[in-house]
């Protein structure tokens, strides 16, 4: 039996279109000032500020997901809508909605989510930006 063997080439080249889709750059730009804000947000005034007895935490529930994640992650219970964050203390609850400073909208599922949660007895806002989150916390 004789075995043939393909010639490997010394080097990989990319085709051309692959060479001028990563020579473009970046498919799409991550949107990040909601998510700088409210990094800085926990790092600078809610961490170092919170009371003996309080907690506070971000809710993991934006972003893109594979289907299959998605799927996964309601049947464990994640709700569209949801606030990005949660505080209590004293037995009341707070749920803070961040969005950017300029052209932040709230989904109807937010808005539906956040007159469920005040009808519950949550305290719900929405802040535009880090300034109105701080004034707001």
């Amino acid at each position: 039996m004789t075995i043939r063997l393909r010639r490997i080439p010394k080097r990989w080249k990319p085709s051309a279109g692959l060479r001028a889709l990563l020579a473009s750059g970046p498919v799409r730009e991550r949107k990040t000032e909601e998510h700088d804000a409210q990094v800085e947000l926990f790092r600078d005034h809610i961490w170092p500020r919170l009371v003996d007895g309080a907690v506070a935490f971000a809710i993991g529930n934006g972003g893109k997901r594979h289907p299959k994640v998605a799927t996964e992650m309601k049947e464990e219970g994640v709700t569209a809508g949801v606030p990005d964050i949660f505080v209590i203390h004293a037995r009341q609850v707070f749920f803070l909605e961040m969005k950017k400073p300029k052209g932040g909208r709230v989904s109807k599922d937010q808005r539906v989510m956040m007159a469920r949660l005040v009808n519950a007895g949550a305290i719900c806002a929405v802040a535009n930006g880090l300034a109105q989150a701080i004034a707001l916390l």
